[in-house]
């Protein structure tokens, strides 16, 4: 029986100002909810410095038990902003959204009508981290103050790609096949399944708060 692997990406405290996730999608499925704005250029979200790569590429990772700790209303960060940017140029937009600790927080809104569509966004972020696997990669940025000043504080930033369904329309789970698919003897064709059908959460890493602590357990 293989043990499941734990690593800390990294530890979570005032130091860390905030938590960004950035998805990657097709424009179209950018929601309606999400407003459209440009990237702000201050708290790190572009740093013109470099940063700490804290977690490599990692293909199918369930970003459920991260959002729930991040959500949890007695927890340390509470959800300040959401974007969306589809003028990438191509048929991609992305979307953002930013946790801050709460000793930083301003009690300014981040944009129009960001209260009242504050739960909306919240059930917006809780479909992309729950009904979906996420190829990620982690960054610790360094914030940056208006002027493109860094200071000492940090941005984790989750870069989000490669969106593969885990959960149908009817709240069940993707099905795959244990051991895959045979490598297809001619091009064109899908490969034979290897094993019984099962979860494509029993197969994926899952991100988490352990704590303080930014965790990946990998099955």
């Amino acid at each position: 029986m293989r043990v499941a692997k734990t690593t800390t990406i990294t530890t979570l405290g005032p130091q860390v100002r905030l938590v960004v996730f950035k998805f990657l999608v097709r424009s179209e499925l950018v929601p309606e909810c999400i407003p459209r704005l440009p990237v702000n250029r201050s708290g790190g979200a572009t740093p013109t410095v470099p940063g700490k790569m804290v977690l490599l590429s990692t293909p199918n990772v369930w970003l459920a038990g991260l959002r729930t700790g991040l959500l949890n209303t007695k927890g340390d960060y509470a959800l300040v902003g959401a974007r969306a940017n589809d003028e990438r140029g191509d048929d991609r937009g992305d979307v953002r959204f930013t946790f801050c600790h709460r000793r930083h927080l301003s009690g300014i809104p981040p944009h129009e009508n960001f209260v009242e569509k504050f739960n909306e966004l919240v059930n917006t972020f809780v479909d992309f981290t729950k009904s979906n696997l996420w190829a990620v990669q982690g960054y610790l940025n360094p914030y940056l103050l208006e002027n493109g000043v860094p200071t000492s504080h940090s941005v984790l930033m989750l870069n989000c790609a490669g969106r593969k369904p885990a959960i149908n329309p009817d709240g069940t789970p993707v099905m795959v096949f244990e051991g895959g698919r045979e490598k297809p003897l001619m091009p064109g064709h899908i490969g034979q399944g290897i094993g019984p059908k099962i979860s494509i959460l029993n197969k994926a890493s899952e991100m988490k708060l352990a704590g303080k602590k930014v965790q990946l357990v990998t099955p």
